[in-house]
Parts: C-alpha cells; sequence; structure tokens
C-alpha cells in the first residue's frame, strides 16, 4: 500500500525594503533587507515512496520538471544522504505543487517551495538534518532558500543568507501582482556601481528599512519595464502613497497598520488590478 499524500504550506514574503551595499568576486551582491513573511501560501502535496525516485507530478511549467528548485532540492537533499553514507535506494517521493505565489514577482515562490520540500523530506525520510545543514543545501538552490527554512521574519545581510530574528508588528498587506513577471537577472544584470555606492554613507539599519521600505532596485525596474511605473504612479492617485516593490520586482503592495484601512484599499483598487489581501505571520 502506498503512503498517503501529506500536505505542506509554503509561504510567501514581502521584502520590507532592500539595500544593496556590496558585490562579492563570485558576482553575488551584498544586500539588507528585512524579510517579512505573509499568509500566503503554495501548497505542496509529498508522497513518500520505496523506489528511489523523485518525481514532480502534474508539472505544468514551461521548463522541464527536472530544473525546477521543487524537484532539485529533493534531489540535492537524497543525493547529500547518499554522500553520508545513508541507504538512499527505498528513499522516494512524489510531489504535487499547487501555485498561488506568482511566479517572477518577488514574492520568493521557488524559494519557499523548495525549502519546505527539504524541511518536509527531512523528516518524512527519517534523516533528521539541523536546519543548518539545511541552509547550507538550500543555498546552493538559492540565496533565499536558507530564509524559507528559517521561516522567521529577519533581518537580513550578506547575499541574503545571514539571518537575525526580528518582530515585526501586526501589518495588513494589498498585494499587487502585474501581468507580467520580471526575471531577477534582469535586475542585477542592470545594477551598476553607483547603487552601491549611494548606501556607503547612509547607516541602513532594521529601523530604516521598515520605516523607509526604500528598495533600490526599483529604479532599475521601472527602467526595464515602463508599465511598472505606470501602475505605480496610478495607484499612487487612490491617496494611498507609492506602492512599494518587493524584491526584484514586479509585486507591489501597499502596507497598513490595521484590517479596515487595507481592505478599503483592496475594494478601490481590485477591480482594476490583480491584488491579494493579506497580513504578515503575528504571534
Amino acid at each position: 500500500m502506498r503512503n498517503a499524500f501529506k500536505t505542506y504550506l509554503a509561504p510567501a514574503k514581502l521584502n520590507l525594503g532592500l539595500k544593496i551595499v556590496g558585490k562579492r568576486k563570485d558576482g553575488y551582491h551584498l544586500l539588507k533587507t528585512i524579510f517579512c513573511l505573509i499568509n500566503v501560501f503554495d501548497e505542496i502535496d509529498i508522497q513518500t515512496t520505496l523506489n528511489g525516485k523523485i518525481s514532480l507530478i502534474e508539472h505544468n511549467q514551461a521548463w522541464n520538471y527536472k530544473l525546477d528548485l521543487t524537484f532539485r532540492a529533493a534531489a540535492y537533499l537524497q543525493e547529500y544522504a547518499k554522500n553520508i553514507g545513508v541507504d538512499t535506494q527505498q528513499m522516494g517521493a512524489n510531489i504535487k505543487i499547487r501555485k498561488v505565489i506568482p511566479s517572477g514577482g518577488g514574492m520568493g515562490g521557488g524559494s519557499s517551495d523548495a525549502a519546505t520540500v527539504l524541511n518536509a523530506l527531512n523528516s518524512l525520510w527519517g534523516l533528521y538534518l539541523s536546519s543548518d545543514v539545511l541552509s547550507q543545501i538550500g543555498l546552493t538552490l538559492g540565496a533565499d532558500v536558507p530564509f524559507f527554512i528559517y521561516n522567521k521574519h529577519a533581518f537580513a545581510t550578506g547575499i541574503g543568507e545571514v539571518l537575525k530574528d526580528i518582530t515585526l508588528p501586526h501589518m495588513y498587506f494589498v498585494i499587487i501582482i502585474p501581468h507580467f513577471p520580471i526575471p531577477t537577472k534582469n535586475i542585477f544584470n542592470n545594477l551598476t556601481i553607483e547603487h552601491i555606492n549611494n548606501n556607503c554613507d547612509k547607516e541602513i539599519t532594521e529601523e530604516y528599512l521598515i520605516n523607509t521600505h526604500e528598495n533600490d532596485l526599483l529604479s532599475i525596474a521601472t527602467k526595464l519595464y515602463p508599465q511598472l511605473q505606470s501602475i505605480i504612479s496610478d495607484i499612487a492617485k487612490y491617496g494611498y502613497g507609492a506602492p512599494h516593490m518587493t524584491g526584484s520586482g514586479s509585486v507591489l503592495y501597499l502596507n497598513f497598520n490595521n484590517k479596515e484601512s487595507a481592505y478599503g484599499a483592496y475594494m478601490q483598487i481590485k477591480d482594476k488590478y490583480n491584488v491579494l489581501l493579506t497580513d504578515n505571520f503575528h504571534a
């Protein structure tokens, strides 16, 4: 008899500000940002098997499923286990993903899916590796994956993998999802030394980021994608201020301190744009 599928939730994130402060020799950019977990989730169903094979079933993306971060996460974990002497011949899995988090939006959907699979299979396969080990595996997949393994709001430095636990107030968000994705590499390929130098004399603290939501990648995104600036300018006319951008875009958000204000903005904007109303993880 086959094991039943188990369902896991992979949360989205918003960057509450993002400042580029340097560049490593390997090409990765150093940054400071606030990672904020929000109540928007992909759903991942996982069924363990005894055939040693990993399958991403019902995969409907344009690329081969073996290129998907979720498949690669499972394969990397299996390979790691094999390298430390674990018999992986019966460590298989069927994985199904129901996407809600938009791709190419800067909300970390692919990274979150990968981290969720690493955490889930670590338990289901009985590996019980530490979070630090899982984060090391995850970092080979993407700079945001360790954050989702960490699974707490964080002040992030380094390339996004150095995480400090922070407490955020309860916040509400109206999330605007443009009809076009923005590939991350398009943004970082156009990042210049001037963007980095602009931050040399600034003290970029957690409070600074939370208060300003400044995102150094916004000017690049709006230059490359003028339609994004059109959306920003249009939404600003509603009287809520200009929306902020998460990550390298294209998703934008308005933030509020109370649900009533957020709901009012949502109702005004929802007929014109693809929007979500949500809040952050709050104890």
